[in-house]
């Protein structure tokens, strides 16, 4: 009985849009609101249906700084759903709250590609035809096409063979294109970096608290006092020798937090090329695919 009653309340509240602050009127547009549901969170990409019959795709990203749950539009990245670190969320009520918006999130959608007409972005880079992680030693390729329906613009991404990505509707939006591959590149690399990093903590006795996979655009990784790493997802399109490299630096600093005689003693223990893989790293971003390097965030 209590638990339907709860349930009956958290109904009542999603349903209510007093409880919703809407500000309409800047292209990043933000929806914020006090909901507490339970259970679920993930950061991968999800698909939801709005009223208008229109697909939408949208993330779930964690902050350290919301104190409540919000959902953020924006031309550049779609929908976010971000929620506070630590709170436990079930993805059915997050849906039922997207939906109870589905006319806001339609009206801003709309807008976003009005202005994209009006207002054509810059020339973006020339999309790829396969991703090459050199990392893993493993290549993707990539096949486009629009979609037969009419009022289909939506960008979507998905695999559909062994190391085979098709790309909807992406060469008619190349801006939200590169979007939707480096979210995707974010999501492989964070598929298979934590991995190889726990393999190498294991093997140099180097334990760490946890890893994140990021986007950012100066920094290849970095470590905590509370020996929490982040890595860049860029890192796959890196030589093997060169992100193992980074993996192990960032080990070497759950022990060492500067980067002092000791530091780099420690690192040419484990790799005793690390003088020269860090000389030649200097212009790695140079080498890497203008359409990662595009608008790229550091989160």
């Amino acid at each position: 009985m209590k638990n339907k009653e709860a349930r009956n309340r958290r109904q009542a509240f999603l349903h209510n849009d007093d409880n919703v602050s809407k500000m309409d009127s800047s292209l990043h547009s933000e929806l914020a609101m006090t909901l507490k549901p339970k259970s679920d969170k993930d950061g991968n990409m999800h698909s939801i249906q709005l009223h208008d019959g229109r697909s939408c795709t949208y993330q779930i990203r964690e902050s350290i700084r919301a104190r409540r749950i919000r959902l953020r539009l924006s031309s550049r990245e779609g929908m976010v759903v971000i929620i506070p670190k630590g709170m436990s969320t079930r993805k059915d009520d997050l849906e039922v709250l997207i939906r109870n918006k589905s006319s806001w999130i339609s009206r801003h959608l709309n807008r976003f590609r009005s202005r994209e007409h009006s207002h054509p972005s810059p020339e973006m880079p020339k999309l790829p035809e396969f991703l090459d992680f050199q990392s893993i030693r493993e290549q993707w390729f990539i096949t486009y096409a629009t979609s037969p329906e009419e009022n289909d613009s939506l960008v979507r991404i998905r695999e559909t063979g062994p190391k085979t990505l098709h790309m909807t509707n992406g060469l008619a939006h190349p801006t939200a294109s590169v979007v939707a591959l480096q979210q995707w590149v974010r999501q492989r690399a964070g598929r298979l970096l934590p991995s190889w990093l726990n393999q190498i903590s294991d093997e140099l006795a180097l334990p760490f608290s946890k890893v994140t996979i990021r986007n950012q655009r100066s920094r290849w990784g970095s470590c905590t006092r509370g020996k929490n790493i982040s890595l860049n997802c860029k890192l796959l399109f890196l030589p093997r020798q060169w992100t193992r490299y980074v993996l192990i630096h960032e080990l070497c600093h759950t022990r060492i937090m500067n980067h002092g005689p000791e530091f780099w003693t420690l690192v040419r223990r484990y790799e005793p090329q690390a003088k020269q893989i860090r000389e030649a790293m200097r212009l790695a971003w140079q080498e890497l695919p203008a359409w990662l390097t595009t608008a790229a965030r550091n989160n």
